[in-house]
């Protein structure tokens, strides 16, 4: 079904609909399905975190587009995602309903903990390489 939906050039990531979709400022480069982040010294924009601890960022969702500094990304904030880039490592696995966090990278995860300022919503099924979720940031936003 999702093969015949278009947004903005692609639906790579958007496995089914309905989902929400923003569009918002890029802080720095960002790279299409990684996770972004709310950047909460600069209203309105969200960056690809780099170098910061798992789970400690406030998800904004997934980027759906790639952006460099200053210009437009949209990002799926509510919705089914799939093929969503994890660690390529074999301790990285994916486990049904644990919560989905952004890794320290921009890649995507699992983790234990259910903090919810930093969960980007639950992990359906993956191993590593690539995860399918249910994404729901839309109370992140608010944060």
């Amino acid at each position: 079904m999702s093969s015949f939906l278009t947004y903005e050039g692609t639906m790579d990531f958007v496995a089914a609909t309905p989902a929400l979709i923003i569009t918002f400022t890029a802080s720095g480069s960002i790279t299409p399905g990684r996770g972004v982040a709310i950047d909460p010294s600069n209203n309105g924009a969200v960056y690809q975190p780099s170098g910061v601890r798992s789970g400690s960022v406030v998800p904004a969702g997934v980027a759906l587009t790639s952006a460099s500094n200053g210009r437009a990304v949209s990002v799926l904030v509510w919705g089914f995602a799939k093929s969503l880039p994890t660690l390529p490592t074999s301790d990285s696995a994916i486990t049904i309903g644990q919560p989905l966090v952004i890794t320290g990278s921009g890649f995507w995860g699992a983790s234990g903990s259910s903090r919810a300022a930093t969960v980007a919503g639950k992990t359906i099924s993956g191993s590593a390489g690539f995860t399918y979720a249910l994404v729901d940031c839309m109370s992140n936003l608010g944060a």
